[in-house]
Protein backbone atom coordinates (compact mmCIF):
# COMPACT_ATOMS: atom_id res chain seq x y z
CA UNK A 1 0.00 0.00 0.00
CA UNK A 2 1.31 3.30 -1.19
CA UNK A 3 1.36 5.98 2.00
CA UNK A 4 0.29 9.60 1.74
CA UNK A 5 2.92 11.93 1.88
CA UNK A 6 1.35 14.76 4.34
CA UNK A 7 3.52 17.61 2.51
CA UNK A 8 2.13 15.78 -0.68
CA UNK A 9 -1.01 14.96 -0.26
CA UNK A 10 -3.28 16.55 -3.59
CA UNK A 11 -0.30 15.51 -5.41
CA UNK A 12 1.43 19.71 -5.00
CA UNK A 13 3.94 19.97 -2.50
CA UNK A 14 2.82 22.30 -0.18
CA UNK A 15 5.50 23.45 2.58
CA UNK A 16 3.39 23.65 5.94
CA UNK A 17 4.25 24.69 9.75
CA UNK A 18 6.47 21.66 11.35
CA UNK A 19 8.17 20.92 13.99
CA UNK A 20 11.73 19.10 12.56
CA UNK A 21 14.29 17.09 14.07
CA UNK A 22 17.81 16.67 12.71
CA UNK A 23 20.00 14.23 14.17
CA UNK A 24 23.36 12.02 13.66
CA UNK A 25 25.84 10.00 14.95
CA UNK A 26 28.44 11.68 17.27
CA UNK A 27 31.59 11.25 15.62
CA UNK A 28 30.71 8.43 12.66
CA UNK A 29 33.06 9.45 10.44
CA UNK A 30 36.21 8.89 13.17
CA UNK A 31 34.24 5.72 14.45
CA UNK A 32 33.97 4.42 10.63
CA UNK A 33 37.81 4.77 10.00
CA UNK A 34 38.91 3.04 13.37
CA UNK A 35 36.82 0.60 12.35
CA UNK A 36 38.58 0.21 8.89
CA UNK A 37 41.98 0.60 9.53
CA UNK A 38 41.85 -2.03 12.70
CA UNK A 39 40.40 -4.71 10.46
CA UNK A 40 36.78 -4.59 11.79
CA UNK A 41 35.00 -3.24 9.61
CA UNK A 42 32.82 -5.89 8.94
CA UNK A 43 31.74 -6.23 12.59
CA UNK A 44 31.42 -2.47 12.95
CA UNK A 45 29.30 -2.77 10.04
CA UNK A 46 26.91 -5.66 11.56
CA UNK A 47 26.62 -4.15 15.07
CA UNK A 48 25.92 -0.50 12.78
CA UNK A 49 22.66 -1.60 10.71
CA UNK A 50 21.46 -3.83 13.52
CA UNK A 51 21.28 -0.84 15.56
CA UNK A 52 19.94 1.49 12.80
CA UNK A 53 17.82 -0.87 11.44
CA UNK A 54 16.07 -1.60 14.64
CA UNK A 55 15.93 2.46 15.37
CA UNK A 56 14.80 3.37 12.23
CA UNK A 57 12.09 1.04 11.82
CA UNK A 58 10.59 2.30 14.77
CA UNK A 59 10.13 5.45 14.19
CA UNK A 60 8.80 4.70 11.05
CA UNK A 61 5.88 2.38 12.39
CA UNK A 62 5.14 5.16 14.98
CA UNK A 63 4.93 7.31 12.21
CA UNK A 64 1.74 5.32 11.21
CA UNK A 65 0.71 3.88 15.02
CA UNK A 66 -3.15 5.01 14.63
CA UNK A 67 -3.75 5.78 10.71
CA UNK A 68 -3.12 3.87 7.28
CA UNK A 69 -1.44 7.55 6.36
CA UNK A 70 1.81 8.87 8.38
CA UNK A 71 1.84 11.80 10.63
CA UNK A 72 4.83 12.69 9.93
CA UNK A 73 7.85 12.36 7.10
CA UNK A 74 11.21 10.39 7.88
CA UNK A 75 14.28 11.19 5.64
CA UNK A 76 17.36 8.70 6.48
CA UNK A 77 20.71 8.46 4.99
CA UNK A 78 23.22 6.26 7.15
CA UNK A 79 23.84 8.12 10.44
CA UNK A 80 21.52 10.94 9.26
CA UNK A 81 17.92 11.29 9.78
CA UNK A 82 15.09 14.39 9.81
CA UNK A 83 11.77 13.88 10.45
CA UNK A 84 9.21 16.37 9.61
CA UNK A 85 5.51 16.60 11.76
CA UNK A 86 3.55 18.97 10.70
CA UNK A 87 1.45 20.49 13.40
CA UNK A 88 -2.80 20.46 12.68
CA UNK A 89 -3.51 22.87 15.68
CA UNK A 90 -0.97 25.41 16.20
CA UNK A 91 -3.21 27.93 16.91
CA UNK A 92 -5.46 25.96 19.52
CA UNK A 93 -2.72 24.08 21.35
CA UNK A 94 0.79 25.42 19.87
CA UNK A 95 1.93 21.93 18.81
CA UNK A 96 1.94 20.27 22.58
CA UNK A 97 0.38 17.34 20.76
CA UNK A 98 3.16 16.84 18.13
CA UNK A 99 6.26 17.81 20.38
CA UNK A 100 4.73 15.05 22.21
CA UNK A 101 4.77 12.21 19.85
CA UNK A 102 8.82 13.84 18.62
CA UNK A 103 10.23 14.01 22.42
CA UNK A 104 8.73 10.18 23.09
CA UNK A 105 9.81 8.99 19.31
CA UNK A 106 13.22 10.12 19.29
CA UNK A 107 14.07 9.60 23.15
CA UNK A 108 13.51 6.15 22.00
CA UNK A 109 16.02 5.98 19.12
CA UNK A 110 18.39 8.40 21.18
CA UNK A 111 18.35 5.30 24.28
CA UNK A 112 18.69 2.28 22.10
CA UNK A 113 21.37 3.84 20.13
CA UNK A 114 23.17 4.98 23.36
CA UNK A 115 22.76 1.32 24.54
CA UNK A 116 24.41 0.19 21.31
CA UNK A 117 27.13 2.21 22.10
CA UNK A 118 26.16 4.94 19.29
CA UNK A 119 25.52 8.48 20.94
CA UNK A 120 23.34 11.07 18.86
CA UNK A 121 23.50 15.02 18.70
CA UNK A 122 20.73 17.53 16.54
CA UNK A 123 18.56 19.86 16.78
CA UNK A 124 14.35 20.49 17.21
CA UNK A 125 13.10 23.27 15.67
CA UNK A 126 9.82 24.46 14.19
CA UNK A 127 9.12 26.76 11.20
CA UNK A 128 7.92 25.79 7.52
CA UNK A 129 8.87 22.92 6.06
CA UNK A 130 8.69 20.70 2.95
CA UNK A 131 9.98 16.66 2.49
CA UNK A 132 9.57 13.93 0.62
CA UNK A 133 11.69 10.99 -0.98
CA UNK A 134 14.22 13.23 -2.97
CA UNK A 135 14.15 16.65 -1.06
CA UNK A 136 13.85 18.30 2.28
CA UNK A 137 13.62 22.31 2.42
CA UNK A 138 12.51 24.87 4.06
CA UNK A 139 14.08 27.20 7.47
CA UNK A 140 12.89 24.75 10.19
CA UNK A 141 15.55 22.40 8.77
CA UNK A 142 18.37 24.97 8.31
CA UNK A 143 17.98 25.80 12.31
CA UNK A 144 17.75 22.20 13.17
CA UNK A 145 20.91 21.61 11.12
CA UNK A 146 22.25 24.83 12.52
CA UNK A 147 21.71 23.72 16.02
CA UNK A 148 23.48 20.63 15.39
CA UNK A 149 26.94 22.35 14.40
CA UNK A 150 27.43 24.04 17.20
CA UNK A 151 29.86 21.67 18.38
CA UNK A 152 27.83 21.47 21.80
CA UNK A 153 27.10 18.84 24.10
CA UNK A 154 26.14 14.96 22.33
CA UNK A 155 22.36 15.75 23.32
CA UNK A 156 19.18 16.55 20.82
CA UNK A 157 18.78 20.10 21.36
CA UNK A 158 15.67 22.39 20.92
CA UNK A 159 16.37 25.23 18.84
CA UNK A 160 14.57 29.05 19.66
CA UNK A 161 11.41 28.37 17.74
CA UNK A 162 10.82 25.32 19.27
CA UNK A 163 11.70 26.69 23.07
CA UNK A 164 8.99 29.50 22.21
CA UNK A 165 6.26 26.31 21.33
CA UNK A 166 7.44 24.87 24.58
CA UNK A 167 6.97 28.01 26.79
CA UNK A 168 3.64 28.93 25.42
CA UNK A 169 2.46 25.37 25.94
CA UNK A 170 3.29 25.91 29.49
CA UNK A 171 1.19 28.54 30.15
CA UNK A 172 -1.34 25.61 29.74
CA UNK A 173 -0.89 24.46 33.24
CA UNK A 174 -1.69 27.51 35.40
CA UNK A 175 0.61 28.75 38.01
CA UNK A 176 2.94 25.47 38.62
CA UNK A 177 4.39 24.34 35.28
CA UNK A 178 6.47 21.56 36.71
CA UNK A 179 3.06 19.84 36.53
CA UNK A 180 3.44 20.03 32.81
CA UNK A 181 5.01 16.72 30.88
CA UNK A 182 7.26 18.16 29.50
CA UNK A 183 9.24 17.95 32.50
CA UNK A 184 9.81 14.38 32.01
CA UNK A 185 11.09 14.69 28.60
CA UNK A 186 13.30 17.93 28.71
CA UNK A 187 16.66 18.80 30.76
CA UNK A 188 18.10 22.28 31.08
CA UNK A 189 21.89 22.76 30.73
CA UNK A 190 24.11 24.64 32.90
CA UNK A 191 24.31 26.81 29.89
CA UNK A 192 20.63 27.16 29.42
CA UNK A 193 20.56 24.89 26.74
CA UNK A 194 17.00 22.64 26.71
CA UNK A 195 17.91 19.04 25.95
CA UNK A 196 16.04 15.24 25.11
CA UNK A 197 16.21 13.56 28.64
CA UNK A 198 16.47 9.74 26.82
CA UNK A 199 17.45 8.28 29.92
CA UNK A 200 14.06 8.71 30.76
CA UNK A 201 13.64 5.75 29.47
CA UNK A 202 14.56 3.37 31.99
CA UNK A 203 11.81 4.80 34.66
CA UNK A 204 9.42 4.66 31.67
CA UNK A 205 7.46 2.17 33.34
CA UNK A 206 8.26 2.97 36.87
CA UNK A 207 6.96 2.16 39.78
CA UNK A 208 5.14 -1.03 38.31
CA UNK A 209 7.68 -2.79 36.01
CA UNK A 210 10.48 -0.64 37.94
CA UNK A 211 13.58 0.82 36.82
CA UNK A 212 15.10 -0.96 33.69
CA UNK A 213 18.71 -0.86 34.90
CA UNK A 214 20.05 -2.66 31.95
CA UNK A 215 18.93 1.01 30.36
CA UNK A 216 21.19 2.10 32.96
CA UNK A 217 24.13 -0.71 32.76
CA UNK A 218 24.43 -0.29 29.03
CA UNK A 219 25.19 3.66 29.09
CA UNK A 220 27.20 3.58 31.99
CA UNK A 221 29.73 0.76 30.29
CA UNK A 222 29.51 2.88 27.00
CA UNK A 223 30.16 6.26 28.49
CA UNK A 224 32.65 4.75 30.59
CA UNK A 225 34.55 3.00 28.02
CA UNK A 226 34.55 6.26 25.66
CA UNK A 227 36.22 8.23 28.98
CA UNK A 228 39.28 5.22 28.82
CA UNK A 229 39.27 5.23 24.88
CA UNK A 230 39.60 9.32 24.37
CA UNK A 231 41.68 10.11 27.81
CA UNK A 232 44.31 11.49 25.16
CA UNK A 233 41.68 13.49 22.73
CA UNK A 234 40.63 16.06 24.61
CA UNK A 235 37.78 17.25 21.95
CA UNK A 236 35.95 14.31 22.01
CA UNK A 237 36.90 12.97 25.64
CA UNK A 238 34.97 16.35 26.57
CA UNK A 239 31.83 14.89 24.82
CA UNK A 240 31.92 11.56 27.32
CA UNK A 241 32.72 13.82 30.10
CA UNK A 242 29.19 15.72 29.48
CA UNK A 243 27.31 12.20 29.02
CA UNK A 244 29.18 10.78 32.26
CA UNK A 245 27.69 14.07 33.76
CA UNK A 246 24.40 13.85 32.64
CA UNK A 247 24.31 10.20 33.35
CA UNK A 248 25.00 10.51 37.34
CA UNK A 249 22.13 13.47 37.38
CA UNK A 250 19.64 11.22 36.33
CA UNK A 251 20.65 8.70 38.65
CA UNK A 252 21.14 10.83 41.53
CA UNK A 253 17.67 12.75 40.56
CA UNK A 254 15.86 9.86 40.10
CA UNK A 255 16.71 8.62 43.53
CA UNK A 256 15.90 11.61 44.96
CA UNK A 257 12.42 12.27 43.71
CA UNK A 258 11.87 8.65 44.61
CA UNK A 259 13.27 7.80 48.49
CA UNK A 260 12.76 5.00 50.50
CA UNK A 261 9.59 5.07 52.32
CA UNK A 262 9.11 5.54 55.91
CA UNK A 263 5.24 5.33 55.77
CA UNK A 264 3.92 2.19 57.29
CA UNK A 265 0.63 2.97 55.71
CA UNK A 266 2.24 3.91 52.22
CA UNK A 267 1.85 1.64 48.45
CA UNK A 268 3.72 -1.32 49.44
CA UNK A 269 4.69 -1.55 45.89
CA UNK A 270 5.77 1.88 45.27
CA UNK A 271 7.82 1.38 48.88
CA UNK A 272 9.51 -1.64 46.88
CA UNK A 273 10.26 0.12 43.43
CA UNK A 274 11.56 3.16 45.31
CA UNK A 275 13.68 1.06 47.27
CA UNK A 276 14.63 -0.62 44.37
CA UNK A 277 15.44 2.58 42.72
CA UNK A 278 18.34 3.49 45.30
CA UNK A 279 20.54 0.75 43.50
CA UNK A 280 20.60 3.63 40.95
CA UNK A 281 23.23 4.82 42.70
CA UNK A 282 25.52 1.94 42.03
CA UNK A 283 25.97 2.90 38.53
CA UNK A 284 27.02 6.64 38.95
CA UNK A 285 30.49 7.15 36.96
CA UNK A 286 33.44 7.68 39.09
CA UNK A 287 34.37 10.91 36.82
CA UNK A 288 37.55 11.84 38.99
CA UNK A 289 39.34 8.52 39.09
CA UNK A 290 39.03 8.18 34.96
CA UNK A 291 39.83 12.19 34.61
CA UNK A 292 42.85 12.85 32.19
CA UNK A 293 46.02 14.41 34.51
CA UNK A 294 49.13 16.22 33.99
CA UNK A 295 52.13 13.69 33.67
CA UNK A 296 55.91 14.61 34.36
CA UNK A 297 57.22 15.06 30.75
CA UNK A 298 58.67 12.22 29.06
CA UNK A 299 60.12 14.14 25.92
CA UNK A 300 62.59 11.99 24.33
CA UNK A 301 66.19 13.79 23.67
CA UNK A 302 67.33 14.76 20.34
CA UNK A 303 71.57 13.75 20.76
CA UNK A 304 73.93 16.47 19.43
CA UNK A 305 76.01 15.58 16.69
CA UNK A 306 79.55 16.75 16.60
Amino acid sequence: MTMTNPYNKSGCPTMLPSLVCYADILGYSQLSTKAIDSGEAETFLVTLRKALSSAYSRIREHSRDRSEDPYYGVKVFTDNIVVGYPLHRSDWDYGETELADILDTFSELQCSLAMEGFFIRGGISFGEHYMDEDIVFGDALLEAVNQDKGGGAPCISLATSAVEKVRRQLGFYGDDPNWAPHHYHLLEDSDGTIFLNYLGEAFCAFPDAGVFFEVIEAHQQHVTKGLIEYKTTPGVRAKYEWLARYHNYVCRDFTERNPISTDPDGDELYACACEEAQRLLDYTIDIESLAATPRRMSLRPIKLQR
